[in-house]
Order: C-alpha cells, then structure tokens, then sequence
C-alpha cells in the first residue's frame, strides 16, 4: 500500500519466498525466461562414458619428457589426455584448453586431486616453455606500468 506521507512509494503484494524465488526462475521482468540463480550442474550434466586412451594418446605421452607425462591424469581422465594428444599442435586452442582444465569458470566447482592438478600444471609449464621460447608463463607477465 502507497504511504501517503512519502510521495512516490511503491504498492506491493505480500509472498512467500518459494512463490517469489519461483516467479523469479520463470520470468525475468521483461518476460523472458531466465536462468536459475543457483544451477546444480551435478543435475544438468550427464555422466561421460569412460573412455580408454587412445593409440595417438598413449603415443603423445611417450613423446614428452618423463618428467612432465600426465600418468595419473591417463589413468583418471584419459578423454582429457585423448584431447590433449590431439590439440598438441594448435597452439591456441591448446592453450585454452589445459587454461580451462586450471580455472572454474562456472563458479562452485570442486576441482580435480591435488594430484591431478599438479600433473596438469607442470604439463601446462611445459606446453609454455615449449612454445614460448623456453620462457615460463611468469616470465610473460609485466610487471607494474
């Protein structure tokens, strides 16, 4: 109800929460429909088939220092070592992929093992070095301007 000391207040409707959290999820003002606030990607996704690793993989893998080989990473996750192998040469693309693998973009996801990350990371570190005249990714930040 419009206060009539304050000119200007706004008339409004008493709701619960669930009603007013589920007209939020269905409309936006404008009328269309918009996401959920808080998404469980668990829900949305479905589980990936395990996947061997592949010829060309295990064979991307024997080309690379010992030091730097992702084992566990092909023992867990052997689609992402099969990506890897495959993107290998695009410099880009590879970038952005072992990039991605190191930052939640969606926010709230849990990561992979200590294990694993450490893997990806040193494979990443290589991957830099390889490509950027042996130079590590710090040594490409500027510092202070």
């Amino acid at each position: 109800m419009p206060d009539p000391g304050h000119p200007g207040s706004l008339e409004f409707e008493k709701v619960s929460l669930s009603d007013a959290r589920k007209t939020l999820e269905e409309t936006s003002p404008t009328g269309y429909a918009v996401r959920k606030v808080s998404e469980n990607w668990a829900e949305k996704r479905t589980a990936t088939p395990s996947e061997p690793l592949s010829d060309e993989a295990s064979a991307w893998m024997l080309e690379l220092p010992e030091s730097v080989r992702p084992h566990q990473l092909a023992l867990r996750y052997a689609r992402l070592v099969n990506r890897l192998s495959k993107l290998w040469d695009d410099r880009s693309k590879c970038e952005r992929l072992l990039d991605d693998l190191m930052t939640d973009r969606r926010g709230g996801r849990k990561g992979f093992p200590l294990q694993i990350a450490s893997e990806l990371a040193t494979l990443r570190d290589h991957y830099g070095r390889v490509n950027h005249d042996g130079k590590s990714a710090w040594e490409h930040v500027e510092i202070g301007r």
